[in-house]
């Protein structure tokens, strides 16, 4: 009897395998080649500064060269220094800018300041003023938050540099820092007036440890969160000028420990700036302005400051900066269901590496369609949304893997299908906007409509091995 029951048993498990072995469909696998095509992607790139009542030659910035999808849009707000609110004009000639942002697909960083000279403690002399006038701002924030990336701290200083100010540790002289205690008041209004998704970029990573008294850089358990750490980023706008960057660095540490602490802090906060110096220095030369890019994570750079330095680089390492700020996100390969029944279920891993400087510091959606590559009224299509956040999708994570098994909906057309990948706009403003959707590097995939063609030979049919339901959604199976 027990030599039955485990010829019986052995005939059932050598069953079950073969069922398990036939109900999953074969795969199809390919290769993505890689494209050396430059391009405009959202929230990243070289930069150009307009003020805000001067906004000049903005139609053809994604166009240009340097494919300029970001504005740094400079307030100057000298008018209201002895006035508690900003006035009503200024605040609708900002909002008009952030408009023509909207108009011409491009996005901003914002900085404000009471002088755009080198002007010695040009500020209100109430820090209730400048704060103020911060949350004046507030409204503009939130109705603009699909535009908007982040703003630069400012406020304080000559440009908004933070240094040179009546709030300096020393009032009397310029380049002087600010004192800690006027940082945290003002980082805490900024916290208060932007949406919890939004940062703050402050001058220097000094005053970044002093606002939170702490020397330990943001940690991977305090990423992509509402906490103000991780809503706090660096720009530096004397960028590979001395070993000191011009006294960016000019705190007590050496370079090599700025360069440290930036760079774990810039994997999941912004960092931008523009370059400064003598042209071929021995930090802003070609390959170590390559080097320390990629090692404290560039998003962003004044394409307009300075040119003799980008010059010197020559175009070869130019047109490197234009694909590399930032992320740039480059499919490796694919493996799907070569066939899937309707009902069924289809295996899809798609591998992709970040080549970029940067990680993706905003959200968006990463989403999937099943396209049966017809056009006009009888184009039909599944969509979904992939469990994914591509701000994961850093530079150090190597090959990412993207493994998921998705339901074919039951009375979907038996044929042949196209399977599309898109990375649209994280708000629902722009998501039908191209202009504001992420184009991956690879060539033959991009579509106009702003999606990437991953495979065509997707055989739907109802002869096709697997177990299958009656539903009708194209959907991600996270059980």
């Amino acid at each position: 009897m027990n030599h039955q029951m485990f010829i019986l048993l052995y005939v059932f498990m050598i069953n079950s395998w073969y069922n398990a072995l036939a109900a999953e469909p074969p795969n199809a696998t390919k290769t993505f080649a890689s494209t050396q095509t430059l391009f405009a992607n959202p929230e990243r790139g070289w930069i150009t500064h307009r003020f805000s009542d001067d906004v000049y030659d903005v139609d053809s910035l994604r166009s240009s060269a340097e494919k300029v999808s970001l504005l740094l849009i400079k307030i100057d707000i000298s008018a209201y220094r002895n006035s508690s609110h900003i006035g009503q004009s200024k605040l609708n000639e900002i909002r008009s800018v952030l408009a023509t942002c909207r108009q011409q697909g491009l996005k901003a960083i914002m900085r404000s300041a009471y002088s755009w000279d080198l002007v010695l403690a040009p500020e209100p002399k109430s820090l209730e003023t400048v704060k103020g006038h911060i949350m004046d701002m507030k409204p503009i924030y939130y109705e603009y938050e699909d535009i908007i990336v982040a703003v630069e701290m400012g406020m304080f200083g000559p440009w908004g540099e933070m240094h040179s100010s009546y709030y300096s540790t020393v009032n009397t002289g310029l380049f002087y820092p600010i004192k800690t205690s006027a940082l945290r008041e003002v980082h805490a209004t900024y916290m208060s007036a932007l949406p919890t998704a939004r940062s703050v970029i402050l001058r220097t990573p000094y005053y970044i440890r002093q606002v939170f008294n702490s020397n330990t850089p943001l940690s991977p358990a305090e990423a992509y969160s509402s906490n103000p750490k991780a809503r706090t980023g660096y720009h530096n706008d004397a960028y590979l000028s001395s070993s000191t960057d011009s006294g960016t660095f000019d705190y007590g540490w050496s370079r090599a420990q700025e360069l440290a602490y930036v760079g774990q802090m810039t994997r999941y906060t912004f960092f931008g700036g523009e370059t400064y110096g003598t042209p071929n220095g021995p930090y802003n030369k070609a390959q170590n302005a390559l080097v320390e890019s990629k090692q404290q994570h560039m998003t962003y750079l004044n394409r307009d400051y300075d040119p003799p330095i980008y010059n010197a680089w020559g175009t070869t390492v130019k047109q490197e900066f234009t694909r590399k700020l930032g992320y740039c996100f480059q499919l490796q390969s694919l493996s799907h269901s070569k066939e899937v029944a309707p009902g069924g279920l289809f295996s899809f891993s798609l591998k992709l590496r970040n080549i970029g400087f940067a990680a993706m510091h905003l959200t968006r959606p990463v989403k999937l369609t099943l396209d049966n590559g017809k056009t006009g009224s009888t184009r039909v299509t599944y969509n979904a949304t992939l469990s994914v956040d591509p701000r994961t999708w850093t530079p150090e994570a190597n090959v990412i893997s993207i493994d998921r098994k998705l339901r074919i909906p039951a009375n979907i057309k038996q044929g042949v299908w196209r399977l599309l990948l898109a990375l649209p706009d994280g708000s629902t403003r722009l998501q039908s906007d191209v202009r504001y959707t992420v184009r991956l590097a690879n060539e033959n995939i991009w579509n106009a409509d702003g999606t990437h063609l991953l495979a065509n030979d997707i055989s739907i049919t109802a002869s096709a091995p697997g177990t299958r339901t009656n539903e009708t959604v194209f959907r991600e199976i996270t059980a």
